[in-house]
């Protein structure tokens, strides 16, 4: 991210990486958190929240492009899935909830354009990074060092979309 651009943040709330967001994106720069939570309201002309729901896909975009926000620089994702404590289906949903916020960015972004999001590693991701890969430059995978070892929380880097 970098000053003056346009970010899209699903799985926003409470609203700590919209902070983030801001800070590189800077006054120049435009930022929509979209959450099924609220979001605690920013007293800025140039951060916006919308409480809504990803898989709701037309009326989410239909709010998004209606108030300016398509060809975005950036769309992040740190949807998560509400847990279950069963590894083989939290990931299966993780990987779901990541595959149509993927289907937003590509609604979203600007060629070029990039896409961070926040996955659970497991047997579904292989066929999520195939769709992935066939739409941007370049795809990586990067576990933070600020995660724990045994958290299978990894995250979808995607450089460079090919509208």
């Amino acid at each position: 991210m970098a000053k003056g651009q346009t970010v899209v943040d699903l799985g926003g709330a409470p609203g700590s990486f919209m902070q983030v967001i801001l800070e590189h994106v800077g006054a120049e720069g435009r930022v929509v958190g979209v959450d099924l939570q609220a979001i605690e309201p920013f007293d800025l002309k140039n951060v916006w929240a919308l409480q809504a729901d990803v898989y709701n896909e037309k009326p989410l975009l239909e709010a998004l492009t209606g108030a300016g926000f398509y060809n975005v620089d950036v769309v992040t994702s740190d949807l998560a899935p509400n847990t279950s404590g069963i590894r083989d289906m939290d990931q299966g949903l993780s990987v779901d909830l990541t595959r149509q916020a993927f289907v937003l960015a590509c609604n979203l972004l600007k060629p070029g354009g990039h896409f961070v999001g926040k996955v659970f590693d497991g047997e579904d991701l292989p066929s999520l990074l195939k769709s992935v890969k066939s739409c941007f430059t370049k795809v990586k995978i990067f576990k933070p060092p600020s995660c724990r070892d045994r958290s299978f929380e990894t995250y979808i880097v995607a450089m460079g979309y090919r509208s």
